[in-house]
């Protein structure tokens, strides 16, 4: 049974001590109207983009080596 002056203890969360470096993603397909041979696509979204640097409106340039695609912020010139 209770007490009658215990209080209920609210738990807090500490902040991850790194900082997530992965995410994982599922390469899906463009609907493709019912055509056959639908395109394959990555979508890639987060508030994570935001707290790296990218925001909606940004050129990006996207690079490809060796099985790796590496996406930067286009350089406005």
């Amino acid at each position: 049974m209770a007490r009658t002056h215990s209080k209920l203890k609210s738990i807090t969360r500490k902040a991850p001590t790194h900082p997530i470096t992965e995410w994982f993603y599922t390469v899906g397909y463009t609907p493709n109207g019912g055509f056959s041979n639908p395109r394959p696509q990555l979508t890639i979204k987060g508030r994570w983009l935001e707290q790296i640097g990218f925001y909606a409106g940004q050129a990006v340039v996207i690079k490809v080596e060796c099985n790796k695609l590496i996406i930067e912020l286009a350089m406005q010139l």
